[in-house]
């Protein structure tokens, strides 16, 4: 840092000069004084700015205050440097002299050397006058002094500013132009920027203002955009945030109430919908709902969009989230168990809330309802659902025990080894005798000669390999076989030969023809893919010893 104290206007930053000079203007500087030579303090508001001048120089800044710690400049630093500046001109003793005095004389011809020399009154009518010929300067002078106009509904104000930006880019056929875009981008992004620094002074009315003639002015042509409509969106969902923050402040109890009815209105509107704001928006009502009679308006509105014409998927989860989250609220007991009486009555809306939660990480706070679904739904499908979600609850919380336990169960049901892992990286026991009781369980099942493969897969991944052997050769199938040959080859090479000779031998005397040849083949050539050439070409060599009179067998092995 190191600038002459009389450019701050160039210098520093024009979002933290605005909010230092309204400091100063409100007298927010409260005290200023040097504590030793050339390090001057000034409280601001009630933190202390330190400033290092030497002589004339800004050297050195620093604040208390959380915008300093992450802009390194903010505008309680920003008061003191323009309250120190007016301190020191006044304090500096004007010199008498008898000569006239000269003008001061510029190297450059700059725009500061231009506005240390134009009468105020010259410059405000070129202002004047350029903006009435230049749209573009016209929009940037409202949106940086547009908080400085006294006007009776500030919300008003700055609705006529967007407003005045949208017909700007406007196209013949409706649209915002790409240019237009890019300025309505700018206003609202500089708009956001000063509602920062008002929510930082404690202008909270001024906040409100700005981010509700946001809202309502850019959510409805947010499609419109022909530009970078990205960027307006995320401006927007900026404004949801600070909005926000500005309900954790010690707001006035009318301008909480104010928020709450605009939200209230624009949750149903289409716009907020298509653009997909509502869960913003649901939020916020949510965080506003601090009384039994809010609770309840959001719930009758939550009710009643989702009782409208089918919504999208997303769209829906969004509604039931909010629903869920709403009754779990102070006073709101009555209704979350009329809720619960509704899910269990009708397994279409159960099964829709239970999506929902899923999705939005909610499945804690419906664990009560799944655990009644569990034991009052009759239909099969359903319980199925809700042991897939307490399975995930289950595992979302660490809970070994009940992960083992349903894991085991949908193994069982659906063969799916997912299943099975999260069994094995949970169990803490005797994992050999669970498995045995996995194979007794597979095995007791009425679909027992469906289940071989999984038994296999199993035998396979646990490395059982004598007892995969033996289900395999007990079962007379070659495929079968083959899914598992590579695993057996190293420790029971004699044991693959023996089963693939039987097995093909037998085959060839119940088939003739050259597809049982071409049968044969894929075999063999599938153990030489395996690295079991010797065992090939030693079955290829048994079996042209034992079918002599096959042409189209030897046609098939001649390279073996």
């Amino acid at each position: 840092m190191n600038f002459l104290l009389k450019n701050l206007e160039l210098e520093l930053d024009e979002r933290h000069l605005l909010v230092g000079e309204k400091l100063l203007e409100e007298g927010k500087v409260i005290r200023l004084f040097e504590s030793e030579r050339n390090l001057w303090i000034a409280g601001v508001e009630s933190l202390e700015v330190e400033m290092q001048i030497s002589p004339s120089k800004v050297r050195a800044c620093s604040c208390e205050c959380s915008v300093f710690q992450q802009d390194k400049m903010c505008g309680h630093v920003a008061a003191g440097l323009l309250a120190l500046r007016r301190h020191l001109s006044e304090k500096k003793p004007a010199k008498k002299s008898n000569t006239p005095k000269k003008a001061a004389q510029y190297q450059r011809l700059t725009t500061t050397s231009i506005l240390d020399n134009v009468d105020p009154d010259d410059l405000a009518a070129f202002v004047r006058y350029y903006a009435r010929s230049n749209r573009q300067f016209a929009l940037a002078l409202k949106t940086r002094f547009a908080a400085k106009v006294p006007m009776p509904d500030s919300r008003e104000k700055f609705g006529q500013l967007l407003d005045a930006t949208i017909l700007a880019g406007r196209t013949k056929n409706d649209r915002i132009s790409n240019s237009g875009s890019a300025q309505l981008i700018k206003t609202v992004e500089d708009l956001l920027g000063q509602t920062e620094d008002a929510i930082a002074l404690e202008h909270f009315g001024e906040a409100w203002a700005m981010l509700a003639a946001i809202l309502e002015k850019t959510t409805p042509i947010l499609r419109k955009i022909a530009g970078d409509e990205e960027a307006l969106r995320m401006a927007v969902l900026k404004a949801f945030r600070l909005l926000s923050n500005l309900t954790k402040e010690q707001i006035a109890p009318a301008l909480r109430q104010e928020i709450w009815h605009f939200s209230l209105d624009a949750a149903p509107r289409p716009a907020y919908r298509l653009n997909d704001f509502t869960e913003p928006i649901l939020n916020l009502l949510i965080s506003l709902s601090d009384d039994l009679a809010r609770s309840e308006a959001l719930l009758q509105l939550l009710n009643f969009e989702l009782n409208k014409t089918p919504h999208s998927e997303h769209h829906t989860h969004v509604l039931l989230q909010a629903k869920v989250r709403l009754l779990e609220s102070e006073g709101m007991a009555r209704h979350a168990e009329n809720f619960t009486l509704e899910c269990l009555s009708d397994p279409s809306v159960l099964l829709q809330v239970v999506e929902a939660a899923e999705a939005g990480g909610l499945l804690k706070v419906i664990q009560p309802l799944l655990e009644k679904g569990m034991r009052l739904i009759e239909s099969e499908e359903v319980k199925k659902r809700l042991e897939t979600a307490m399975l995930t609850l289950a595992r979302q919380q660490g809970d070994h025990k009940t992960v083992i336990t349903l894991a085991r169960d949908r193994f069982l049901e659906t063969k799916n080894f997912d299943y099975f892992e999260s069994c094995k990286a949970n169990f803490k026991g005797d994992w050999e005798k669970f498995v045995q009781q996995m194979l007794a369980d597979l095995i007791k099942q009425p679909d027992y000669q469906q289940n071989i493969e999984t038994i296999a897969t199993l035998l396979a991944r646990e490395n059982r390999l004598e007892d995969l052997l033996k289900l395999l050769a007990d079962q007379d199938s070659i495929d079968l076989f083959m899914r598992f040959d590579h695993l057996l080859l190293e420790k029971f090479r004699e044991e693959v030969f023996g089963f693939y000779d039987r097995q093909l031998k037998n085959y060839l005397s119940n088939h003739l023809g050259p597809v049982p040849s071409q049968k044969v083949r894929h075999v063999l050539d599938h153990l030489r893919a395996c690295g079991a050439g010797r065992i090939a070409e030693k079955l290829a060599a048994s079996l042209l010893k034992d079918f002599d009179n096959r042409s189209t067998l030897a046609e098939e092995l001649e390279i073996f």
